[in-house]
């Protein structure tokens, strides 16, 4: 069975001859597969791990990042970042946000810094699609909360969708408003080849949802549906992302049209997997769930295999289930591990 077709068999519930997998992983991870592979071609490593699925991006022509003397530097929209190291690597965080100042929904604009969508090349994408015909293609990350947060501060929007509701939606109104652009550029240039289209909100802590439901209903659940009317009129699958405890949102994901769920934390409240499948598996599909806070930093390879062979048992049966981390691969977690996530699958 060749990926694509297995991959899209998972998704419609429909047995496959095995479980297809998916790799995603931050760049930090990287060099050690590159140096059991003998590869500099990324492309090479997920072909030695049988992975299912590619994801595309369009290639970005626009100006580089302003640095500046105290070794902040550019963000999205107009935040300030910098780096920070720890002992595996190191992540970018918020320095300045971009839109803190803003007071009145015409603020936003005025501080709002957009990047250009013309600075991408979406073309490149149509030649990546061409490039993984064989495969399952996944594309894009359409937001209605949290890239908000990436130019003002959560603590800020928390308030604001309490005591200043035109401003929160007048923010997450301009930012859905270019995501859909992106995205309608990013679907077209896919040419009706791209499988999945990725929708990425983090609702969630590791107990329980941000805000009430019905906050979510007030604020996200109508942008949310422009994401997967756009996604359909492209024919693609619906994928949403939300870490943490997704479970109480569950139900409102489906209503807004939702057909995989992502990344299944299972270290987070009532997301243990027997319950997912049984309460939502004629409804979702899965991806990922292979755990990255314990099992896999902290296993051993045979943990790590035992736990993968539980979750194609319980998630996978009748189909429903694509195998992956349920975050990006950290550089903590051994190598001998990773070889051993996949090694499972495919034996």
């Amino acid at each position: 069975m060749k990926p694509r077709e297995r991959v899209l068999r998972a998704i419609n519930h429909v047995q496959p001859d095995r479980v297809p997998v998916d790799f995603q992983s931050v760049e930090d991870s990287m060099p050690k597969l590159r140096r059991y592979f003998n590869t500099k071609d990324d492309d090479k490593i997920l072909e030695n791990l049988q992975i299912d699925c590619r994801w595309v991006i369009p290639s970005y022509h626009g100006p580089a990042p302003k640095h500046y003397p105290d070794g902040t530097f550019d963000g999205f929209g107009g935040s300030r970042l910098r780096l920070v190291n720890n002992q595996f690597g190191a992540y970018e965080e918020v320095v300045k946000y971009a839109v803190d100042e803003a007071e009145r929904p015409e603020d936003i604009e005025k501080l709002l810094k957009l990047p250009a969508l013309d600075d991408y090349d979406f073309a490149s994408v149509t030649d990546l699609c061409k490039k993984y015909d064989d495969y399952a293609i996944f594309a894009g990350m359409c937001s209605a909360f949290y890239y908000p947060t990436l130019v003002r501060s959560m603590e800020k929007i928390f308030l604001d969708m309490v005591i200043n509701p035109d401003l929160a939606h007048a923010l997450f109104s301009v930012l859905v408003d270019w995501h859909l652009e992106y995205h309608e550029r990013l679907l077209d240039a896919g040419k009706g080849r791209i499988d999945v289209l990725q929708i990425a909100d983090d609702f969630s802590t590791q107990r329980g949802l941000l805000f009430s439901i019905d906050m979510f209903r007030t604020y996200f659940k109508d942008h949310l549906k422009k994401f997967v009317a756009l996604g359909k009129s492209y024919n693609t699958k619906i994928f949403f992302h939300c870490c943490g405890s997704a479970y109480e949102i569950i139900p409102e994901l489906i209503d807004v049209g939702v057909e995989i769920l992502d990344p299944i934390q299972t270290a987070a409240a009532n997301m243990e997997p027997k319950r997912l499948k049984n309460e939502f598996g004629d409804k979702l599909a899965f991806h990922g769930a292979a755990d990255t806070q314990g099992t896999l930093p902290r296993g051993t390879p045979e943990d790590v295999k035992r736990e993968v062979r539980e979750l194609i048992d319980i998630l996978g049966n009748d189909g429903g289930f694509i195998l992956s981390t349920c975050h990006f691969l950290q550089p903590d977690v051994p190598l001998d591990n990773i070889l051993a996530l996949y090694d499972t699958t495919i034996r």
